[in-house]
């Protein structure tokens, strides 16, 4: 409702209250809309009424009216201004002064303005209304809009007002539903923003983009920014597992991961990878940002996909630009993810690689909205693609028994590799619109950074403080535990596993010293110790059932809380690890499918870098080897450790009937 107010001339800055385009009007229109306009700006400027009346034949009586109109408040408190001068321009709406009364049985209309005079009766139901409105989604998370609860919330806040049953609406034949429905409608299309987040998540996370407003934070150069998020694939695929040569078991796998690293200006892809596993942990993220920051990718040696090869060129940024591997980053935006959010990722990039970490607000992916894109292809292009594609949403690619089809069709996992693997080579040297100039990725960093008109400076990481091993490595301080007089030889624990070498075994005087110690998290039955003078006491070996096989942390971990839980029986007395991969493939579901992929895979191939899979010798004799079971100093050989090009046989020894003894003879 307008609100009509009496100012002086001097309170008035007339060009501010201009809104419309006369251009825009039609002639008759246009000439009725500017006479007025030419009274009002004779009159702000205080002329003689007499004066404005020459000039524009407009009346005394119509002048006074027109500056009434003119300077009358909007519902956002800005002066209606040349608006009101508008021919057929309404500024208040229509006022309801009869009485509502009993309409008869067949009787029509009688209701003009009836729900702007119950508001202005009930001023406070129109704000508790409107509140109401606008908290739906918060109050009512996970529900779609419904206009009919809100109708209902309108009826209740009008009895707790003091209505009665004999009036609009509740003594209306329908209650009045489309009138208030209509009164949502209006009230939702006043702020686009707030609407969107009332009507659904998708309106939360879309109504913010296309604003044109500039975020605060923005990459101007190649590496200010990259952006990491995990994507869950939405396929089934098939593990070939080979027991033995030329026999294969087939595992069913619902539903992994993959992780992506991309850089905002070139938007190249720095890393990509698929986790088995049915959440994405913590050392998921270290890993894959120290490839995308190490830069050291190579292509598979082995394709079996029919027709599938490399494109001339192709792989990811550092195979390509070897000058940008260990180029530093300026910021890493990740989501708000609880495997972003653990030390082991914020103080590997900020401590070690001196990044900055930018998590954003909750719910919000458009922040990283070149990486949401990256995956958006990956989906469309790939996984959508593939037969046992389980689609996005039930709507939308979803096939039909896409279990059955994986298994008919022959799904693998390791083509599935090879396929993303040569997509995303290819995605850095293909060209692209926009922002890129049709330069592919590659192409585009190439050209920042041999750019001869304006030079600049990539600072690169020292390669000897930063090689891949030291990277990967974590550090944990453990006291040295022991006994003299009951025989316990000095050792630590880490994760349940007793650790120790020849020399630390014959050092009682290191009995409750502090070492450090340096973690391969791919391998974990071998950690360098150090001395608190900074002297290294080697290379310490874990001791009894987990020595046996090669297995990383997490897989340390999972084992730990299964057998903790007794969910598995040690079936063999001296391999931890064998038992617990008998267990998973007896007890095959998509869960421990899943697991299963994850090990295998772990086992098979062993550490992405080859010179991590052998430990270091000892401080004190490089060249001697313990005999003693409690050192167990050197690696054992198995059909599994090493790392191969195709998969590996998990060897007859899995397949015959378990048993073993423990063959730890010192005790610890």
């Amino acid at each position: 409702m307008g609100i009509d107010m009496k100012i002086s001339a001097l309170d008035l800055v007339f060009s501010a209250s201009i809104y419309v385009d006369p251009d825009r009007l039609d002639f008759n229109t246009r000439k009725v809309f500017l006479k007025r306009l030419k009274a009002m700006e004779l009159r702000v400027a205080g002329c003689s009424a007499d004066l404005i009346y020459q000039q524009t034949r407009i009346s005394n009586s119509e002048q006074t009216r027109y500056y009434k109109r003119f300077i009358s408040l909007d519902e956002s408190g800005c002066y209606w201004g040349d608006r009101a001068l508008l021919p057929r321009a309404h500024i208040n709406g229509y006022q309801r002064k009869a009485p509502f009364g009993e309409k008869r049985t067949s009787q029509q209309g009688s209701l003009s303005g009836v729900l702007t005079a119950t508001l202005d009766k009930y001023p406070q139901v129109k704000t508790d209304f409107i509140e109401a409105i606008w908290s739906h989604h918060s109050e009512h998370q996970g529900m779609k809009f419904d206009h009919s609860m809100l109708y209902a919330k309108f009826r209740k806040l009008l009895l707790k007002a003091g209505a009665t049953l004999d009036e609009w609406p509740f003594n209306e034949k329908r209650g009045g539903r489309r009138t208030i429905e209509k009164l949502i409608n209006k009230v939702l299309e006043t702020d686009f923003i707030r609407a969107s987040l009332t009507l659904g998540q998708k309106g939360r996370t879309h109504a913010r983009l296309a604003s044109g407003e500039i975020g605060l934070i923005d990459a101007n150069l190649p590496f200010d920014i990259v952006e990491l998020d995990a994507y869950k694939v939405d396929k089934y695929c098939i593990i070939n597992v080979e027991p033995l040569p030329g026999i294969y078991v087939s595992r069913l796998v619902e539903r992994f991961w993959l992780l992506a690293v991309v850089e905002r200006i070139s938007k190249g892809i720095l890393a990509c990878r698929f986790v088995f596993s049915s959440e994405v942990r913590a050392q998921d993220v270290h890993d894959i940002l120290i490839d995308a920051f190490v830069g050291d990718w190579q292509p598979m040696k082995e394709i079996t996909v029919e027709d599938l090869a490399y494109a001339p060129g192709s792989g990811m940024i550092g195979y390509i630009l070897p000058e940008t591997q260990r180029m530093l980053w300026g910021g890493l935006f990740l989501d708000n993810a609880m495997a972003h959010h653990a030390n082991k990722v914020k103080e590997k990039v900020r401590d070690s690689l001196g990044f900055s970490i930018n998590y954003g607000q909750l719910a919000h992916p458009e922040r990283r909205w070149l990486v949401e894109n990256t995956f958006n292809q990956i989906a469309h292009k790939i996984m959508h693609r593939i037969p046992s594609t389980t689609g996005s949403s039930p709507t939308d690619g979803r096939v039909k028994n896409p279990e059955e089809m994986a298994e008919r069709y022959e799904v693998f996992v390791d083509e599935a590799q090879q396929v993303l693997d040569v997509w995303v080579a290819a995605y850095n040297i293909t060209p692209k619109s926009g922002s890129n100039f049709s330069k592919s990725p590659a192409e585009l960093l190439h050209a920042y950074i041999h750019n001869k008109k304006q030079r600049l400076i990539f600072p690169l990481a020292d390669k000897s403080t930063t090689s891949k091993i030291q990277l990967r490595k974590d550090i944990e301080m453990r006291r040295v535990q022991g006994n003299i007089a009951g025989g316990v030889a000095p050792h630590i624990t880490l994760d349940k596993a007793k650790y120790t070498n020849s020399q630390l075994a014959r050092s009682p005087s290191l009995i409750h010293t502090e070492l450090m110690i340096k973690i391969n998290p791919d391998d974990y039955r071998y950690v360098e110790a150090i001395l608190p003078d900074g002297m290294s006491l080697g290379t310490l070996t874990v001791l009894g059932f987990w020595r046996k096989n090669r297995h990383s942390v997490i897989t340390r971990k999972i084992i730990n809380k299964a057998y903790l839980d007794r969910t598995f029986e040690l079936v063999y007395l001296d391999d931890i690890v064998l038992s617990y991969i008998y267990h998973l493939t007896k007890n095959a579901n998509k869960k421990n499918n899943l697991e299963f992929t994850r090990m295998y895979y772990e086992l098979a191939f062993g550490p992405q870098d080859p010179s991590t899979s052998a430990p270091s010798s000892d401080a004190s004799s490089s060249g001697e080897a313990s005999s003693n079971n409690s050192t167990g100093n050197e690696p054992i050989d198995t059909e599994l450790d090493g790392k191969g090009e195709s998969l590996k046989s998990l060897g007859e020894e899995f397949w015959q009937v378990p048993g073993g003894t423990d063959d730890a003879t010192t005790k610890f």
